[in-house]
């Protein structure tokens, strides 16, 4: 739109649970910064607002956070619903949180928004499925859009799942491949490792799904067979106390380090030479697009579609979530094996410029916003 235009934006809400660190959460943000040219955006929060809500806030975009105590405090729908009249949205975008869906629901049945659009982040079980099972039944009659992630999501999601819409629509995830770089700043210096100095890890939220215990069994092999190695966890979450003291157990705990959440995910990525994923469920994970726009090769759980990330053989390996010996063997011949670990890192880069770029991801959303 030209300086001086009288065209009035359309207005978009962007409802989730809360923004803690995850991939779903880091997708709106960059929905929001990237899109906040083009339409008139709020973001909200049902609950506390987390690192990402605050990260959001902090760039200066419209957040507002309705500070609900838990998934039962229903005194955040009268909130939810004073803010829907200010605001008067024409769309507005969710992803799958059960109670980010059911309150979405509401708000289309009341006629408080035009126009309702569902991302789906989930790939099969996830926690509170009874939950997502009402949501799901709930949303199919008044969904506009649902997106899927993958190919194989979609039909999972329609096939499996039961979802329905008068649109479904594939938008993959993408990542700033400006900003996700092979080159670039690090942390090897602070972490205290030289250029060669074997190194794997794994950027998640410390959550269930994610399985860092079967990270941190498979990290135990590979450091016992290759002890100049070091691992890495990076972010935070409700379980970290507890994989702390699993990893305490073990002998060669000092070579494994719990990093904290970081902000610089490039420069994660940039000081390790393999990055690996250990998850019972994902979709279309963007840790491991970031690792790949990096130019980082992937060991990978075979779940979900990371199969369209992980090129097996090619840009990393895909294994079966429950072999953690083949994990650790496929981290331990990409750490032995750095002309091959390079060749992979390159491929990875081309394959995440190839299909996972920001822009088209940008893009593409913003063509069934604005429709």
């Amino acid at each position: 739109m030209s300086q001086g235009s009288s065209q009035v934006l359309r207005r978009v809400l962007i409802l989730h649970a809360t923004y803690a660190v995850g991939g779903a959460e880091r997708v709106l943000q960059l929905l929001a910064q990237q899109l906040r040219s083009r339409f008139d955006l709020q973001v909200c929060a049902l609950y506390q607002p987390g690192v990402i809500g605050e990260q959001i806030q902090a760039s200066g975009l419209p957040f507002v956070a309705l500070q609900g105590r838990s998934r039962t405090d229903w005194r955040v729908l009268p909130r939810f619903l004073r803010l829907l009249r200010q605001l008067r949205p024409d769309v507005l975008l969710t992803v799958d949180s059960p109670y980010a869906v059911l309150y979405a629901v509401i708000a289309k049945r009341l006629s408080l928004v035009r126009k309702l659009v569902v991302a789906v982040h989930s790939f099969g079980k996830v926690k509170r499925t009874r939950e997502m099972k009402v949501a799901r039944r709930l949303a199919s009659s008044v969904t506009d859009t649902l997106i899927a992630l993958a190919e194989t999501h979609c039909r999972f999601l329609v096939e499996r799942e039961g979802w329905r819409a008068r649109e479904i629509v594939v938008i993959p995830n993408g990542v700033d491949l400006q900003r996700f770089t092979p080159q670039g700043h690090h942390y090897r210096v602070e972490w205290g490792l030289s250029p060669h100095h074997p190194s794997f890890g794994i950027v998640a939220g410390l959550r269930p799904e994610k399985n860092l215990f079967r990270f941190l069994r498979v990290a135990q092999r590979v450091l016992n067979a290759l002890p100049e190695a070091h691992a890495f966890v990076v972010g935070d979450g409700e379980l970290r106390h507890e994989l702390q003291a699993f990893s305490h157990q073990m002998s060669c705990n000092t070579r494994i380090t719990f990093t904290g959440a970081l902000q610089d995910i490039p420069a994660v990525w940039r000081s390790l030479h393999v990055a690996v994923l250990t998850s019972d469920t994902e979709v279309l994970p963007m840790t491991l697009i970031e690792a790949a726009a990096c130019g980082v090769p992937a060991v990978s759980t075979d779940v979900g579609a990371v199969r369209e990330i992980v090129l097996d053989g090619e840009t990393g390996f895909v294994v079966p979530p429950e072999d953690e010996q083949a994990l650790a063997e496929r981290i331990l011949y990409l750490l032995l094996h750095p002309d091959e670990r390079q060749r992979m890192g390159v491929r990875a880069r081309q394959h995440a410029e190839s299909h996972f770029d920001l822009r088209q991801m940008i893009e593409r959303y913003a063509r069934v916003l604005e429709a």
